[in-house]
C-alpha cells in the first residue's frame, strides 16, 4: 500500500514538473488578454463621448445610454404619462436620449471609417520591421512586452479622457490610445512574439501541443472576461475598470520582465556561445534597418519546391479574404447596442460566440483533422459553408428585432475559428525556423491591412444602408465568404497536386524533400 502511494506521488510529481516546464508564456497572455474586459466599456464610452462633445446636450442625457438596456424609454408610446426622478419633462428627455443615441452611434461609425486606416498603416510599418528585427537579434520578449507597456499608457489616456469628458474631443480620445497601441505593434505583434517564442523554445515533437495549449489559454480568457465585461462596467464605472486593467497589465509586464526568459537563455547550457554573441548587441538602429524589410520580402518571395511558394501566396490571400468575412464583428456589436440596447447582454453574447467557436475549433482540429485525416484546406471549406448559413440569420435578427437569432446564428457558425489555426499552422511549416518571425510578421501586416481596409468598407456600408436595410453588413460578409470559398477550393486542389509531385519525387529518387506543409493536421 505504501509503495503504491509513493508511486502515485512520484507520478503526480512528474506530471507537475512537466506542467511547470511548459508554463512559461501563459501567465503573460492571461494578464494581457484580461484587458478585453474593458471592451464593452470602450464602446459605451465612445458613444457617450460623441454625445458630450458632438451634440452638446446635458451629460445626463449621455449617461442614460447605459440605462436603456434595463429601461428602454425609447420603446414607450408618445402619450405615456411616466415621470423620471430629476427630469422635469419626461417626453422631451426621452426624445433627446433616443435621438442622441442614434447620432452618437453614427459619429462613432464615421470615426471608425478613417481611424482604422491611420492605425492600420502605422501598425503595418511597425510589424514590417519588428518581426525581422526579432529574428536577427534573437530577442522574442520585446515583441510581447512592448505592446503590454503601450496598453498601460493607452488605458491611462482613456482615464484622462473620461475625466475631461467635454474638453477632450471624440477624435482625440478615440485615435490617440489606438495610435499608442499601433506604434507598439499591438495584438498582431504580441501574437507574432508568442508563436515565435514557442517555436524557438519548444522541440518540434512538442510544438503542436504547446501551440494548442497557448491557443486554448488565448481563447478561454476572453470568454470569461467578456462575460463579466458589461457587469463590471456597470458596477465599477469606466475609470475604475480602466484602473483594474492597468493593474493586470502591470502584473503581466513585471512577470515578463523578471520571470520570463528569452528562448536563447533557456537553451544556453546546451549551446555554444554563438547565441550569446548574437544577443549581445541588439540596438534601436537595428530595428529601423531597411534590410529588415528586404528580409521579410525575401522570405515571402523565396522559391520553394513542389509549388509550395504558390501555396504560400494563396494561403496568405485566403488569410486576408477571411478577415473580410470577419469584418462585420464591430458592426454586429454596434447593431446589438442600437437595435437591442445590449450592454451586459452584449458581453454575454460575445462570450457565447467565443465559447462555441473554441469548441467548434477543437472539434474540427481534433476529430476532422486528427482522427479522420481531413485536409486543412477542406476544413476551411467546411467552416465557410457553416458561416454562409449563419450570416443571413444575423441580418434578419437586426432587421426584425429578434435578439435570440443572434444566438441561433452563432450556434450554427461554430467552426469559424478553425480557419485561422489551419492557416497559421500551414504557414509556420512552410518556412524554416529562422524565417518564422519574418513570416508571422507578414501575417501581422495582413492583420494590419485588414484593419485599415475592412472597417472603412463596413462603416460606409452601414451608414449608407441603415435607412433601408440595417442588416446589409452581414450580406457583405456573405460576399467575402463566397470569394474565400473559391480560394480554399483552389488551395485544396493545389495541395493535392503538390503532395502528389512530392511523393512521385520521393519514389523516383528516394531522397525527397521533407516538407510537411502541404497537408497539415497540427492543432
Amino acid at each position: 500500500m505504501e509503495s503504491a502511494s509513493v508511486s502515485v506521488t512520484t507520478r503526480v510529481g512528474e506530471i507537475w514538473s512537466k506542467v511547470k516546464q511548459f508554463i512559461t508564456i501563459e501567465p503573460v497572455i492571461v494578464f494581457y488578454i484580461f484587458g478585453v474586459v474593458c471592451g464593452t466599456a470602450f464602446k459605451v464610452f465612445e458613444y457617450e463621448k460623441a454625445c458630450a462633445t458632438k451634440l452638446g446636450v446635458d451629460l445626463r442625457v449621455c449617461e442614460y445610454f447605459v440605462e436603456l438596456e434595463d429601461d428602454d424609454i425609447c420603446s414607450e408610446p408618445d402619450d405615456t404619462n411616466r415621470t423620471l426622478a430629476g427630469v422635469a419633462n419626461f417626453s422631451e428627455f426621452r426624445s433627446l436620449v433616443c435621438e442622441a443615441q442614434q447620432q452618437s452611434t453614427n459619429a462613432v461609425v464615421f470615426l471608425n471609417s478613417y481611424r482604422s486606416i491611420i492605425v492600420g498603416i502605422v501598425q503595418a510599418v511597425v510589424l514590417l520591421f519588428a518581426g525581422s528585427w526579432s529574428d536577427r537579434v534573437g530577442l522574442r520578449k520585446p515583441c510581447i512586452l512592448v505592446p503590454i507597456a503601450a496598453d498601460i499608457v493607452a488605458f491611462s489616456f482613456y482615464i484622462v479622457s473620461a475625466i475631461f469628458m467635454r474638453e477632450i474631443p471624440l477624435e482625440v480620445a478615440g485615435i490617440v490610445p489606438n495610435l499608442i497601441i499601433a506604434f507598439s505593434g499591438g495584438v498582431p505583434l504580441v501574437v507574432t512574439g508568442i508563436y515565435s517564442y514557442l517555436t524557438v523554445c519548444t522541440d518540434e515533437k512538442d510544438r503542436t501541443f504547446r501551440f494548442a495549449c497557448t491557443a486554448v489559454v488565448y481563447a478561454t480568457v476572453p470568454i470569461v472576461a467578456n462575460f463579466f465585461s458589461g457587469h463590471l462596467f456597470k458596477y465599477f464605472g469606466f475609470i475604475k475598470l480602466c484602473a483594474l486593467c492597468i493593474v493586470t497589465d502591470s502584473i503581466g509586464l513585471l512577470y515578463g520582465l523578471f520571470v520570463l526568459k528569452e528562448p536563447a537563455a533557456l537553451k544556453a547550457t546546451n549551446q555554444s556561445n554563438e547565441a550569446d554573441v548574437k544577443l549581445s548587441k541588439p540596438t534601436v538602429r537595428q530595428l529601423f534597418d531597411i534590410g529588415l524589410v528586404v528580409d521579410c520580402v525575401k522570405v515571402f518571395l523565396k522559391k520553394r519546391d513542389f509549388n509550395c511558394r504558390n501555396i504560400l501566396y494563396l494561403t496568405v490571400l485566403a488569410y486576408f479574404i477571411n478577415y473580410g468575412a470577419l469584418g462585420d464583428g464591430e458592426s454586429a456589436a454596434i447593431l446589438a447596442y442600437v437595435q437591442f440596447n445590449w450592454i451586459t447582454n452584449l458581453g454575454t453574447w460575445i462570450s457565447y460566440d467565443l465559447l462555441t467557436t473554441m469548441l467548434g475549433t477543437l472539434l474540427a482540429m481534433g476529430v476532422l483533422s486528427k482522427r479522420l485525416g481531413v485536409s486543412d484546406a477542406m476544413i476551411c471549406v467546411f467552416s465557410v459553408c457553416f458561416s454562409l448559413v449563419g450570416k443571413p440569420i444575423m441580418a434578419v435578427a437586426v432587421s426584425i428585432l429578434k435578439p435570440y437569432l443572434y444566438y441561433v446564428a452563432t450556434s450554427i457558425d461554430v467552426f469559424e475559428g478553425s480557419k485561422m489555426i489551419a492557416i497559421r499552422s500551414i504557414v509556420s511549416k512552410l518556412v524554416g525556423q529562422d524565417e518564422i518571425g519574418k513570416m508571422l510578421s507578414i501575417l501581422g501586416i495582413v492583420d494590419s491591412a485588414q484593419v485599415a481596409i475592412y472597417p472603412t468598407i463596413y462603416s460606409t456600408v452601414y451608414l449608407k444602408s441603415q435607412s433601408f436595410f440595417v442588416g446589409s453588413v452581414f450580406l457583405l460578409s456573405e460576399a467575402f465568404l463566397l470569394v474565400s470559398l473559391g480560394i480554399y477550393g483552389m488551395l485544396f486542389l493545389m495541395s493535392r497536386r503538390s503532395e502528389y509531385d512530392k511523393n512521385s519525387a520521393q519514389s523516383s529518387t528516394k531522397q525527397g524533400i521533407d516538407n510537411p506543409a502541404v497537408d497539415i493536421t497540427a492543432l
